[in-house]
C-alpha cells in the first residue's frame, strides 16, 4: 500500500494544461515553448514511470503525448554538439515554433485527458473516516506511537508490529482483523512478561494466556516481586480481555463493529502499557542489585 499525495495530480493537470495555454492562430514564442515543454517532458515521464499515479487504459495516450512533446523540443531546442551528442539551444527572441506544430502535439494533450479522465474515475481512492480522534495518518503508519516513550523500550519488536497492524485495520474499517491483531500484540507483550517473572527464556511458550495467566498468579502469590511490579490487577485486565474478546475472536462466527474494535484497542494498549511499566520497574530494579545483568535481562524480553 502506497499513499498518493492527490495535491501531485493537481500540479500534474497544471504542468500539462500550460501546453495548452500557449495555443492559437499565431505561432508560438520560442522561450514561452521552452520552458513549458520542459517542465511536461519530465512530467510526462514521471508519469509514465507511475508518479503520483500508476497509468492504466491511459498509458498510451500518455506515451504518445510524450513523443509528440519530446519531439518538438528535440527539434527546435537541441542541437547535434562537436562530440556529435545533443546539447540544449537556448532559444533567441526571434525563435518561434509553427502554429500547427503546436496544435498537434495540443490534440495528443486532449486524447490523453479524455482517457486519463476514465482511468481516474476507476482509481483505487478512497476517503478514510476518522476513527473517534485517532489521526487517520497515525493510525495507517505508526499506531505504536502511542506507547509511551519511557516503556516502548520494553515492548517486543512483534507487539509494536502487530500493533501497527491493528491501527491500520481499524482505520480502514477492517475491524474483526483489528481486534486479532491487538489479540497478538497483547500476546507478545505477555510473552516477554511471562519469560522475565517466571524465569524463562526467550523461547518458552505456553498454548494460552490462560497459561499464562495460571502461571504469573503463581509467582505473584510467591511474592517474589513487589506488587507494583507484577500486580494483580493487570493480570484481572488479561484475563478480562482474554474471556470477553481473545477466546471469543479464535471462531468465524464473531465479527466486531466498530464501537467493540475501538473498545478492544483502547484495552490492548492500556494492558500493554501496564504490562511493559511494571516490566520496567522489576528489570531497572534488578539491574540495580546485579550491575550488568541489565542488558541480558533487556536482550531477553524484546527478542
Amino acid at each position: 500500500m502506497e499513499r498518493i499525495n492527490q495535491f501531485d495530480i493537481y500540479t500534474l493537470g497544471q504542468r500539462l494544461k500550460a501546453l495548452a495555454h500557449l495555443n492559437g492562430d499565431a505561432d508560438v514564442e520560442g522561450r514561452a515553448a521552452f520552458n513549458a515543454l520542459m517542465i511536461a517532458r519530465s512530467t510526462l515521464a514521471s508519469l509514465l514511470r507511475g508518479n503520483p499515479t500508476p497509468l492504466g487504459v491511459s498509458r498510451t495516450t500518455a506515451q504518445q503525448l510524450h513523443d509528440q512533446v519530446e519531439q518538438l523540443f528535440d527539434n527546435n531546442f537541441q542541437v547535434d554538439g562537436e562530440d556529435g551528442k545533443k546539447v540544449l539551444k537556448w532559444p533567441d527572441e526571434s525563435t518561434t515554433i509553427p502554429a500547427w506544430h503546436w496544435q498537434w502535439m495540443c490534440q495528443a494533450l486532449e486524447r490523453f485527458e479524455t482517457v486519463f479522465q476514465e482511468d481516474m474515475r476507476e482509481a483505487a481512492a478512497y476517503v478514510v473516516p476518522k476513527r473517534g480522534i485517532y489521526s487517520i495518518p497515525s493510525l495507517v503508519d505508526n499506531a505504536d506511537a502511542t506507547f509511551p516513550a519511557e516503556v516502548i523500550g520494553f515492548i517486543p519488536n512483534k507487539a509494536k508490529t502487530d500493533f501497527r497492524a491493528a491501527g491500520r485495520c481499524l482505520a480502514f474499517n477492517l475491524l474483526t482483523a483489528s481486534g486479532y491483531h491487538v489479540g497478538r500484540a497483547v500476546e507478545g507483550m505477555l510473552e516477554a512478561y511471562y519469560q522475565f517473572f517466571c524465569g524463562k527464556g526467550p523461547a518458552d511458550t505456553l498454548n494460552g494466556w490462560r497459561d499464562y495467566i495460571i502461571a504469573l498468579e503463581k509467582v505473584r502469590a510467591s511474592k517474589a516481586f513487589p506488587e507494583d511490579h507484577l500486580s494483580e490487577k493487570t493480570l484481572k485486565e488479561l484475563d478480562q480481555m482474554r474471556e470477553d474478546y481473545r477466546n471469543p475472536l479464535a471462531h468465524p462466527r464473531v465479527v466486531l463493529d466498530e464501537s467493540d474494535a475501538r473498545v478492544l484497542f483502547s484495552n490492548g494498549e492500556s494492558v500493554i502499557i501496564c504490562m511493559a511499566g511494571e516490566l520496567r520497574k522489576a528489570v531497572e530494579a534488578k539491574a540495580a542489585t546485579s550491575g550488568s545483568a541489565a542488558t541480558t535481562l533487556l536482550t531477553a524480553i524484546r527478542p
